[in-house]
């Protein structure tokens, strides 16, 4: 195929509009199955919708996909190899319309393959006589530059100062991997190959540095997903100094110094949330490239897929209680539906009297409306939705060197990092069992990760429900799954506080 061609151009004499859906499916498949595996459902609806009007069977206006596919094949209109064709087209599409799981390449194949059988059953059966079929083909994917030239040049450029002034301790007589270890480390271009992450420059603050991935070179600073430094960006931005993250200075000491009233702490505060700012839109980024064709919503450090029913939800106090407020103002604006939301959620606090709590309840009915349509992927999840007894307050004891203490939090998420700051504060190597990955629960038996230094499972299925703490030794960010119950949090932080020679004692667990 060709750039001026399609596979299924030969039904334009049939019908233009279903030739160029067919079209669009086509190049769907690899930007998004997700997309491909949903308008599927209506490009065979259409074909049936032709047959039942050429057999001249009466049927309702309201009548739906799987009625009229039953109603055919009752009356021996579908021969079996169809009628599972078409089934199988319309079980993908409904699972692409209702789940919010990742779907695969191989899906969208799959479902490319049964559209070609009830295509040429339908051309032979009810088209022209002089139509003719061509031979089944896959789709290409197409091809696109991986990296924008900008980022290119500036890859080659590193590559060729390496070249050029090779690291000092690099020796001859060292093996390949080593001298591959030293060439990569003055710089992360080599490691790095996703397209976008290339560094670009580095801000500073008292011997700390931040590296700046290309992709967020000019990346809007916007106020509110910096907790603690909201106002001071606000401030800033008024001044023009600190809008994009382009027009940050290379050191922020002294930062302040650009508004009134503002001292030293807050361009430390600003610094370690713009360190989380970055690592978060490092995650949103991974997910939209492994992801590709698919819709997002994003909270601070969490996301939701939106889904083609998520998207057609009315924004009224019938469907999203206790933001009324919000509701109203949205609607003023000609925001009457899930889909016209904008994708950074945070946004919304812009609005009168709605505040970032008042965000977060509208993020949270959103995801429990995906969340009652997902299709649970293993045993661990059924598990851990069993209802357990809720507690007032979560807490263990622990004893180190002698000393005892007890860490305590009002959830999962509280304790945990709680715990981190603890272990910590008392120099425990907790960084070497982050970065080999938390396995949630009581053992090492298991397909989810509780903590680790990237938001994905060991299945590469993102985090849930997402949370992060920032090492204070190591600097990384952690990542915490939080789609768990108190029972499963408790058994891991008793595990990892075992493992690093802690004496621990949980009370709410005897006798569960």
């Amino acid at each position: 195929m060709n750039s001026y061609t399609y596979f299924y151009q030969f039904l334009e004499p049939l019908s233009k509009e279903l030739a160029l859906l067919a079209r669009e499916l086509e190049n769907s498949i690899f930007s998004s199955p997700r997309t491909m595996l949903t308008h599927s459902r209506v490009f065979i609806e259409n074909i049936l919708q032709q047959v039942t009007k050429l057999e001249g069977i009466s049927e309702d206006a309201r009548t739906g996909l799987k009625e009229r596919l039953d109603l055919l094949n009752d009356q021996g209109y579908l021969i079996p190899e169809i009628r599972d064709a078409l089934h199988l087209v319309r079980r993908l599409g409904n699972q692409a319309a209702h789940d919010a799981r990742m779907f695969r390449y191989s899906e969208a194949l799959l479902s490319w393959e049964a559209l070609y059988s009830i295509v040429k059953w339908y051309v032979e059966v009810y088209g022209p006589i002089e139509s003719a079929v061509p031979e089944y083909q896959d789709p290409s994917p197409q091809t696109e530059k991986v990296f924008d030239m900008t980022e290119l040049e500036i890859r080659l450029k590193g590559l060729e100062e390496l070249l050029k002034n090779p690291p000092v301790q690099q020796a001859e007589t060292q093996a390949m991997e080593e001298v591959a270890a030293a060439v990569a480390a003055p710089i992360a271009i080599e490691v790095q190959e996703t397209p976008g992450f290339t560094p670009i420059r580095t801000i500073t603050y008292k011997g700390r540095s931040l590296e700046i991935p290309y992709f967020l070179r000019d990346a809007f600073l916007l106020p509110q997903r910096f907790d603690k430094s909201e106002t001071f960006l606000i401030r800033l931005g008024a001044e023009q100094e600190a809008r994009i993250i382009s027009e940050l200075p290379g050191n922020l000491e002294g930062l302040h110094k650009n508004v009134k009233r503002y001292s030293e702490k807050n361009d430390e505060q600003f610094f370690d949330e713009l360190g989380v700012f970055i690592e978060e839109e490092k995650v949103r980024r991974n997910l939209t490239l492994k992801r590709q064709g698919e819709l997002f919503f994003f909270y601070k450090a969490n996301h939701l897929v939106v889904t083609d029913e998520l998207k057609k939800v009315p924004l009224t106090a019938e469907e999203f209680t206790g933001i009324p407020s919000l509701l109203r103002q949205l609607n003023e604006d000609q925001i009457y539906t899930v889909s016209q939301l904008p994708m950074e959620l945070v946004i919304l606090a812009k609005y009168d009297n709605v505040g970032v709590g008042t965000v977060e309840k509208l993020f949270d009915q959103l995801k429990a409306r995906v969340t009652n349509h997902t299709v649970q992927a293993d045993d661990n999840s059924s598990t851990e939705r069993k209802s357990f007894k809720k507690w007032e307050s979560l807490y263990v004891k622990v004893k180190l060197d002698g000393n005892q203490s007890v860490i305590e939090g009002s959830s999962v998420p509280a304790i945990w990092k709680e715990a981190m700051k603890w272990m910590e504060d008392n120099r425990l190597p907790l960084h070497n069992l982050v970065k080999a990955g938390i396995i949630l629960g009581s053992t090492d038996i298991g397909k989810r990760y509780a903590i680790a230094l990237q938001p994905f499972h060991p299945d590469q299925r993102p985090f849930t429900q997402l949370h992060t703490y920032q090492s204070q030794i190591s600097r990384d960010v952690y990542y915490l799954e939080m789609k768990i119950n108190p029972k499963s949090g408790l058994e891991t932080l008793g595990k990892v506080l075992t493992r690093l020679d802690v004496e621990v004692d949980i009370p709410l667990l005897k006798g569960e």
